[in-house]
Formats: C-alpha cells, sequence, structure tokens
C-alpha cells in the first residue's frame, strides 16, 4: 500500500462578541505525524547470490586478518583485505562479506564430494558465554563447483553438527577479475524451535573464520579469524545490529485447507519418514513407522485415506523398487508391484480407482503404466524407443508426464496424453534444459526446470546451479517462469483451490517446504519446523 502523509489544518477561529469586547480561541494542537511508510523486509529486498552491492549500506566496516598455514596454527603465510557490512529488520539479518584471494579452491567430485575449497564460517556466541561452547550458532560456507555449499549448523559436544531444522541462506561468489570472493547471508533473528539459532541482536558477538585452499586429503590449508580467537569470543565484535522498524513481510494466507502429506528425513535420516501436514491447524502427523525401507515419490489420494510411494531396502536398491500404499494413520500397509525391475513414482487417478506409475521393463526406455488400486495391471502407455516418467493425472484423466519423445535425453520436455496413451500433446519446448515433476490443474501444468544442458544425475555440478519453478499450458501454448533464484526449487504442486503452489527449496544441506501465489509472489516456510523433505503431495 502506498504511504500518503497526511496534510495538518490549523482553524483559527476568532468569536467577537458583545460590545467593546472581544476575544479568539488558541489553535488545536496539531496531530501527531503519521507513522513512517513500512521498510521493505531484507528477505524480500536481497537475491542471496552471492553478488552482494555494498553501496546499500551507510557504513562498512573494514579490517586486515592475517592467514596462517597448518590450519591456522602455523606461520604467517598472507594477509587479506576484508569489508563486510550488516543490515537487519525484526526477523533476519543481512551479511555481506569481500575479501582478497589469490586463487580459486573449489574442487568438487560427484561421490567424493569437496576435495580442496576455500570457505568462511560465520561464529556466533549466542548465550554470551565468553567461550564458543555448546548449542552456539555458526553458518558455514564452503566454494563448490560453480558457487557454493551452504550449511546451518550449531556446537554440540565440543563439535559442530548440522541444525535439525536447518534455515536461512548463504552464498559465496569469486571474481577471477578482482581476485577476490564475495559472500551474503540472510538469516533468522530469532532461535528455532529446536534452540539452535542464536538470538541475534547488538549484544551477539560474532567472528568470521576464512579459510584458503583447504585440502582435506591431507589436511592442510590456511585459516585466519576476524577476531582473535575461534574459542574465546572476549575480543569479538558485534554486529551492527539496529532496532528496526516497520517491515513488510510475506504472510501465509488464510483459508488454506485440506492436506498435505510429505516425505522427511527429520526422524530417520537416509530412510526417511511419511507425515501429513493440516494447513488449517498446522499439525504434523507421522505416519509411518518404516526405518528399514527407503521411501520416495509420494502421492496422496484425492480421499485423503490412502498414500502412494515407492520404497526399497536401500536407496540404490534399484531393482527392489516397488510400489506401495499404507492409509493415512498408518495401518494397512500394503505392496504393489513385485518384480526384479525398478517401478516408482506412483500417482492416483481423479477418482481414486487406478494408479500411473513408471516402470523400467523396457531396457530402451523406462514405461509409465496404469494399474488397478489393488496392484492389478491395466495398460502399459510405452512407446518403443522412448522414455516417459514422472507421471501425474490432470483433473479430467489425462496423464502429465516428462518425456524425450520431442528432444534426446537428457532435455526432457513436458507432455499430456490420454490414459490410453493416445493424443499426446507437447507442452514445453525450451532447448538447452531439462524438465521434470509435472503436476497439474485443469488448464496448466506447474514442474521443476534443470539449468544445466546435462543429466542431472551424473553432473556434480547439479546442486549448485538453479532448478526453476515454471509453468505452462496445458495446451502448449505457452510458459512462465514463477521462480528463478538460483537455488534448487523442485517438486511443485498445486494446492487443492489451484490458487497457490508448494514447493520444495533445498539450500545447503536441508530441505525445507515453501509456499507461494501462482503467480510467483513468495510467502515463506510452509511446514514451520521440519527439514530434509523429499517429495510432497497436496490434496
Amino acid at each position: 500500500m502506498r504511504w500518503v502523509p497526511a496534510i495538518a489544518v490549523i482553524i483559527v477561529a476568532a468569536v467577537i462578541s458583545g460590545c467593546g469586547g472581544g476575544g479568539s480561541s488558541a489553535p488545536p494542537s496539531p496531530p501527531p505525524p503519521p507513522p513512517p511508510p513500512p521498510g521493505v523486509a531484507v528477505a524480500t529486498r536481497f537475491v542471496i547470490d552471492g553478488i552482494a552491492d555494498f553501496t546499500v549500506f551507510d557504513q562498512t566496516t573494514t579490517r586486515t586478518v592475517e592467514l596462517l598455514d597448518n590450519l591456522g596454527s602455523g606461520m604467517p603465510v598472507a594477509t587479506i583485505n576484508v569489508e563486510w557490512g550488516v543490515l537487519n529488520d525484526d526477523r533476519d539479518m543481512y551479511l555481506a562479506v569481500r575479501w582478497d584471494d589469490a586463487t580459486l579452491n573449489n574442487t568438487f567430485e560427484f561421490v567424493q564430494g569437496p576435495l580442496d575449497f576455500d570457505g568462511l564460517r560465520l561464529l556466533l556466541d549466542s548465550d554470551l558465554s565468553g567461550n564458543v561452547d555448546d548449542s552456539d550458532d555458526s553458518r558455514a560456507l564452503i566454494a563448490a563447483g560453480p558457487t557454493s555449499f551452504y550449511i546451518d549448523q550449531h556446537r554440540l559436544g565440543g563439535s559442530d553438527v548440522d541444525d535439525d531444522i536447518g534455515d536461512g541462506q548463504a552464498r559465496l561468489r569469486y571474481d577471477t577479475a578482482t581476485a577476490s570472493y564475495t559472500a551474503e547471508f540472510l538469516i533468522p533473528r530469532t532461535a528455532d524451535s529446536r534452540g539452535e539459532d542464536a538470538v541475534v541482536d547488538s549484544t551477539t558477538p560474532f567472528n568470521l573464520v576464512f579459510t584458503d585452499n583447504f585440502v582435506i586429503s591431507s589436511l592442510t590449508g590456511n585459516v585466519g579469524t576476524l577476531f582473535a580467537s575461534q574459542q574465546s569470543t572476549v575480543a569479538w565484535g558485534t554486529l551492527d545490529i539496529t532496532s528496526g522498524g516497520l517491515f513488510v513481510h510475506p504472510e501465509k494466507p488464510a483459508g488454506l485447507t485440506r492436506m498435505i502429506a510429505f516425505i522427511s528425513e527429520h526422524d530417520v535420516p537416509g530412510n526417511g519418514e511419511i507425515y501429513t501436514f493440516e494447513p488449517t491447524t498446522g499439525v504434523v502427523t507421522r505416519v509411518t513407522i518404516l526405518p528399514n525401507l527407503f521411501k520416495d515419490n509420494i502421492s496422496l489420494s484425492h480421499d485423503r485415506n490412502r498414500i502412494a510411494f515407492h520404497g526399497a531396502p536401500a536407496k540404490d536398491a534399484f531393482a527392489q523398487f516397488e510400489i506401495y500404499t499404507v492409509n493415512i494413520d498408518g495401518s494397512g500397509f500394503s505392496r504393489l508391484t513385485n518384480n526384479t525391475i525398478l517401478d516408482g513414482h506412483p500417482a492416483w487417478s481423479p477418482d481414486d480407482s487406478r494408479i500411473a506409475y513408471v516402470s523400467f521393463r523396457d531396457p530402451a526406455g523406462e514405461s509409465i503404466v496404469v494399474m488397478t488400486a489393488d496392484g492389478t495391471e491395466i495398460a502399459d502407455l510405452g512407446s518403443p524407443g522412448f522414455a516417459d516418467n514422472d507421471p501425474d493425472y490432470t483433473p479430467d484423466g489425462r496423464l502429465v508426464f516428462k518425456t524425450n519423445r520431442f528432444s534426446a535425453s537428457p532435455n526432457l520436455r513436458i507432455a499430456v496424453m490420454n490414459e490410453d496413451g493416445s493424443n499426446v500433446l507437447k507442452v514445453t519446448r525450451i532447448t538447452g534444459r531439462s524438465d521434470h515433476d509435472p503436476v497439474a490443474d485443469a488448464t496448466s501444468t506447474v514442474f521443476e526446470r534443470f539449468t544445466l544442458d546435462t543429466d542431472f544425475s551424473t553432473d556434480p555440478d547439479f546442486a549448485f546451479v538453479g532448478w526453476n519453478i515454471v509453468q505452462a499450458a496445458l495446451d502448449g501454448s505457452g510458459e512462465t517462469t514463477l521462480l528463478e533464484d538460483g537455488w534448487i526449487n523442485w517438486l511443485p504442486v498445486y494446492d487443492p483451490s489451484a490458487q497457490y503452489i508448494a514447493y520444495q527449496k533445498t539450500v545447503g544441506a536441508f530441505t525445507e517446504l515453501r509456499l507461494m501465489s501462482r503467480a510467483g509472489e513468495e510467502f515463506g516456510r510452509l511446514v514451520p519446523d521440519i527439514t530434509g523433505i523429499r517429495y510432497t503431495d497436496w490434496k
């Protein structure tokens, strides 16, 4: 809403009465000035991409830091120049840092992970104890591939461990022209429900730890700290946090209904468990207690009584992936397919009488198969030589899916067809990208797009480049990119009213479920205290 200043009008009334006399009334006191217009919240103001504009700060601070070899316990090897600035509102803090580094170290392999890297850690003395101890908050960034990897951590038992919930964003960029790094942090100023984050204000001691050419295999590298000591916080500075004022924050819309089902590794790392979330009450309920079964690709029935998913004894036991169903109260666990090939990605038909899924029965390419809700196969919709995957039903009973029918893998397109496999229509046409996991309402489909011209399942950069949320018309007439912020945004689903979209955002080591409008307006985190989310459905 645009703020319009009020105009104060003072009226002086002169009253003349009777003979030989007169008087005037004193002017009334002017009304108090209106409050200042609300500021733009920092979470809305900044895209955290590692490219910081330091002109946004009224002032910044500079300091020189000495790097020591032997991971900071050896001899001085270099001096770097550091500059940082802080902005905040009542909810979040934005911190930008830049510093010199003559070399970019960011070697990352798909299987082994980071081999050598540069990095930055933000340390916070959460409890103001004067020392880094259990429960103190830290945020870590390492250069990896084309950008960086972010970790939300805290101290526990003398070591740094990942937060159970995970929040905030941070990104690192290297500029070869200036031989320098820039980092951006956006972190909440309040503690989470597990008490793993700092309450950040103007009294919070902080430190920055710079790592140069850390080689994991030899445990070598150079380390320097902005303030003396990584353990004692007595000499640390404090963040330039202001009291803030009025800010406009995105608010979750009222009237969200029905049920969300999702898989999360929150309680069972690796294999995960199935949960439901009721948007009207905010209640999360655990559905399954199956710790020895890896679970993925969830689908909630339209009557919200059953959940279909695929599972296996282990994440990489591909030949044992089968389709299962379970009641939302955890009862009625049932296995619907039983073979030695990969079956996955189930989807309920609009009347819940059938389930479509993908089968890797054809060596030349996966097929979409339709079966009854009790597992009796009805039809194999595969086309020889082609690969169709990620099926989901449209409200009118058609199937929307990804396919290589119109372009060679890995550049997959979205298509829609009748449930008998007829009338295949190409929906997306962009080249040099691949589209995945479509869902549909009556007229549109929403899906995630991988922004490289490679196979994401074998590309080590898949976790460091943007995945965008895209919406396209089912008749193939056009598309709109709803979210393009450089993070991994994926697995979108429409809410039952088709006004909103829930989607997953992966930032470094955690994945959260978020909400946006169909126009791409962000409302923030949808399930507040659950992370490690993997696949979602909303009906």
